[in-house]
């Protein structure tokens, strides 16, 4: 009897998965993701200690149920995660900007070819020959205190209307202290 309940309770299982993957990938696919290439140019801290050591990171700009988080990768690995929090504008106080302005391309649009990306179909600059519309952006400022480092991740809503969230990191590691 109990060899019958296990083997029941395995085939049970397996016709579960196929309904749990497919679960995985709609949520997945539920969510919207913006990705850039950046160079940080001093090391940093997230609100839980992580360090990101100056140098180059992919970033993922991540949407899920209205829930913004900035993911910072190397070599296609988690680093790390910060949670974003909604703003209505960029605070007054981040006034020294630490890199350039960085248009993010959502994964929802195909990237294209080494070869496709390489040619320019007027001899313009390949950037102003692509049909993209940039209507995501990331800024990075630090604050007047020297210690918090602001990422703005902006988006374009309606005409004229941006949608912004902000991420907080640090220059120094918040869990120690001064």
């Amino acid at each position: 009897m109990t060899s019958h309940n296990a083997f029941s309770r395995r085939v049970n299982a397996l016709l579960l998965l196929p309904i749990l993957m497919l679960g995985l990938a709609q949520l997945r696919a539920a969510a919207e993701v913006w990705v850039t290439e950046i160079r940080l140019p001093l090391d940093l801290y997230t609100g839980d200690g992580i360090l990101l050591r100056k140098g180059r990171f992919d970033l993922e700009v991540r949407r899920e149920k209205e829930h913004y988080s900035l993911v910072f990768l190397r070599d296609e690995e988690i680093v790390a995660v910060v949670n974003g929090q909604e703003t209505a504008k960029e605070p007054a106080q981040t006034v020294i900007p630490v890199v350039g302005t960085h248009y993010l391309r959502s994964t929802a649009i195909p990237l294209g070819t080494a070869e496709e990306r390489q040619m320019s179909k007027t001899g313009r600059p390949q950037y102003q020959d692509e049909d993209r519309k940039w209507e995501t952006s990331l800024r990075v400022y630090r604050g007047s205190d020297h210690d918090e480092v602001h990422f703005f991740f902006q988006r374009k809503k309606d005409w004229g209307h941006w949608e912004r969230t902000a991420f907080k990191l640090f220059r120094s590691n918040p869990v120690e202290g001064p």
